[in-house]
């Protein structure tokens, strides 16, 4: 199965052209802050932040280049909306984690195009600096390691494609980007194509692997699966901006993932080639993306914000942390009575003992997650703890 979606975006707000003399000026510095701010009072109006995500709070650590920044509600995720208080040429940057974009969707319905379809004003105009188009191969049997051995040894390469000027017929030309293979147990479980900074960048990696490590908001769809391959676009700038524009005039879900799934082809194209470096074909990955394509099987991806933090410390705690092997030994020594007396005053410790600060902040976002999607402790337990139990 192919499933395509969004990973991330960063949206970037700005002045209509007609005020931004206004905001330019010595005098005009004071007043970009509270235009700024008015247009934040617009967009977040018509995004319906507040009921999605929660009240209005200042956020202490605003995206890069910007001074003040705003988050909403207690969430564990980043988001962010914020101004350079005396650059009004940055505009008003809105970030969303992944975590941030998928908590969204599942609670308002809206795809990407939607989104930003409903939050255009006349007060503001607003455009892309990052999206992130992902391609997810499931159970497609897709080696990492021959795309990158493949690709090392010239037996493939990667293209782009373009529009011949005289004929208007597609061609293809190398797509000269730095790589990066990273292995592990000699085997590669991520590929980079492209620099952190170029308009565009392609990440291949092993995502059933990185879920399970990291217990992941998609831990369970990753141990339903027997393989899981991400195809990640990274597209900033020129090209953000050029997928705002045609995400604007998006009609429906059909035509955004075509839009999705046309872009990872121009841009990330592998083929086989000869020893002359002429081109003998698609790759496989690349033939099933065309082949979905073709017939219309292109499948949007579902959110999923489950909340995966707390079940792995408390697996690492019964599995790892030794506490098992403690608890028996305390048995073997006194008995039943003695395990029963060290647990009791574990949790009178517990109990009057006060939270560090790494504590603290975790309760303070995750606490109403955990009591919103599971109010019944026992049914949480039997649903999540005991099948991640080796």
């Amino acid at each position: 199965m192919l499933v395509l979606g969004v990973d991330e975006i960063t949206l970037v707000l700005q002045l209509k052209d007609k005020n931004n003399s206004d905001c330019l000026t010595d005098s005009g510095y004071l007043k970009w802050s509270s235009t700024a701010e008015t247009i934040i009072d617009t967009f977040e109006y018509k995004a319906d932040f507040e009921n999605v995500f929660g009240e209005r709070t200042l956020e202490k650590q605003p995206p890069q280049g910007y001074t003040t920044a705003y988050t909403y509600g207690e969430n564990n995720f980043y988001f962010a909306v914020a101004y350079h208080d005396l650059q009004p040429n940055m505009g008003i940057c809105v970030k969303f984690s992944a975590k941030a974009l998928d908590y969204y969707r599942e609670q308002t319905g809206l795809e990407i195009y939607q989104f930003l379809q409903m939050v255009q004003s006349d007060k503001y105009g607003l455009r892309l600096s990052r999206i992130d188009l992902t391609a997810d191969y499931f159970n497609e049997d897709i080696d990492i390691t021959k795309i990158y051995q493949d690709y090392t040894l010239g037996k493939s390469d990667l293209f782009y494609a373009y529009r011949k000027k005289d004929t208007g017929k597609i061609a293809y030309r190398r797509n000269h980007l730095k790589d990066n293979g990273i292995a592990n147990d000699n085997e590669f479980s991520t590929i980079y194509f492209g620099s952190v900074q170029s308009n565009s960048r392609l990440r291949i990696y092993d995502k059933k692997r990185e879920q399970i490590e990291r217990s992941g908001n998609k831990l369970q769809q990753a141990k339903n699966c027997n393989d899981w391959v991400r195809f990640e676009g990274v597209f900033r700038r020129t090209y953000a901006h050029q997928l705002t524009e045609q995400l604007l005039n998006i009609n429906n879900n059909t035509e955004f993932a075509e839009l999705i799934a046309n872009t990872m082809l121009q841009k990330f194209n592998f083929k086989y080639v000869n020893d002359k470096g002429e081109i003998t074909g698609n790759t496989e990955y690349t033939q099933r993306l065309c082949d979905h394509i073709a017939s219309h099987a292109l499948i949007l991806s579902s959110p999923c914000t489950k909340n995966y933090e707390l079940f792995k410390s408390m697996v690492y705690l019964i599995c790892s942390s030794g506490a098992d092997s403690t608890l028996k030994k305390i048995k073997a020594i006194w008995n039943d009575k003695a395990v029963l007396e060290f647990l009791n005053f574990i949790k009178r410790y517990s109990d009057e003992t006060l939270p560090n600060d790494d504590c603290r902040s975790w309760l303070y976002h995750n606490v109403k997650d955990y009591q919103r999607n599971y109010p019944d402790f026992d049914k949480f337990f039997r649903e999540n703890i005991y099948p991640l139990l080796p």
